[in-house]
């Protein structure tokens, strides 16, 4: 980036750092190092712990002796991933907060590129590069994700590490009547759906995140049978129709808990009204509403899937949509149902 792209976020904002830790002592050292040795100068790295049972408090505070800038904090019980994100998040004071996984690695112009491109959005994110060393299933996708509040809805294309966010997104965040939303949905999606809800997002189309996967990981799952290839999609499609109606009963929570956080955002935009809409069809037993469905499916082919673009096999895509979107839901299963 050259410096006359720099804005005046680059010389004046002040960027919180946010590393949630839990038994993480094996990978936070690198991840540290690459926090503290970032280009752009950060006015506070929180490092907050919940509940680690290994070295990962005695490795934080090591580094809170040799940066002024760190502060550790531990929580009096264990709040679980999102309770110890948004309590961390919220304990912030800079202009900007970025997210930090306690296993990644971050390239050294990270905070400096977000800071420069986020403007007046407010969220900034970016391409993660994935890489594993102990055999865990890692596939770096080249493609502009679409971070458009429709293909969010269904799968989330902005993993938490890969976000800078305003200060401001806090303050819009619903609380009361959403329960059910911070009991099913992540931290990183929650934040990410608000933002587009607002349409305030901006891609940084480089990566800035190496992405460690490891099966010790929390969030780990393999989704090789998710590639875009032939194979997998006919294979989804098969799973996806002979599954409808079990996935459409064990979704429908999920679906209810967006669409009550959408509405409870009370934004006139035309990515909430629509995501709003898009909730109530998913949820809907009617015949005339399925129909109802495929025509939204058809006219926002653009907007649905992970890149954007009307291709004529997205055509074919979108009709089976309605069947499809399920099984980015497919974990709600047992095993033994899937």
């Amino acid at each position: 980036m050259h410096d006359n792209e720099m804005t005046e976020n680059t010389n004046t904002a002040k960027v919180s750092v946010v590393v949630c830790t839990y038994n993480g002592e094996k990978y936070l050292p690198e991840q540290l190092e690459s926090v503290v040795n970032q280009t752009f100068p950060l006015f506070e790295i929180i490092i907050q712990d919940d509940g680690s049972t290994d070295r990962t408090m005695q490795i934080a505070q090591e580094y809170a002796d040799q940066y002024d800038n760190i502060i550790v904090k531990t929580n009096s019980h264990e709040k679980g991933i999102n309770g110890n994100f948004f309590s961390a998040i919220r304990s912030c004071t800079g202009d900007f907060i970025a997210i930090c996984d306690q296993d990644d690695i971050w390239v050294p112009d990270k905070i400096a590129h977000q800071v420069a491109a986020i403007g007046d959005a407010l969220m900034c994110t970016s391409h993660s590069k994935e890489f594993s060393e102990d055999g865990s299933f890692a596939h770096y996708d080249q493609r502009t994700p679409n971070y458009g509040l429709l293909r969010l809805l269904f799968c989330n294309e902005i993993p938490g590490h890969t976000m800078l966010i305003s200060r401001r997104l806090l303050d819009l965040l619903p609380t009361q009547g959403c329960e059910a939303m911070y009991q099913l949905r992540m931290y990183d999606f929650i934040l990410a759906v608000t933002a587009a809800a607002n349409e305030s997002i901006v891609f940084v189309d480089e990566v800035l995140v190496h992405h460690r996967r490891y099966i010790a990981a929390a969030t780990y799952t393999s989704y090789s049978g998710s590639l875009p290839t032939v194979n997998n999609a006919l294979k989804i499609a098969a799973w996806s129709m002979s599954h409808y109606r079990i996935m459409k009963e064990a979704t429908a929570e999920r679906h209810s808990a967006l669409r009550e956080f959408l509405q409870r955002l009370t934004l006139n935009t035309k990515a909430c009204t629509e995501g709003i809409k898009f909730m109530e069809l998913m949820m809907s037993h009617r015949f005339i509403d399925f129909i109802r469905l495929e025509g939204m499916c058809l006219s926002h082919r653009a907007e649905i899937f992970h890149t954007r673009g009307k291709d004529p096999i997205n055509i074919l895509r979108a009709l089976l949509f309605p069947y499809t979107s399920l099984y980015y839901s497919h974990f709600l299963l047992n095993k033994s149902e899937k």
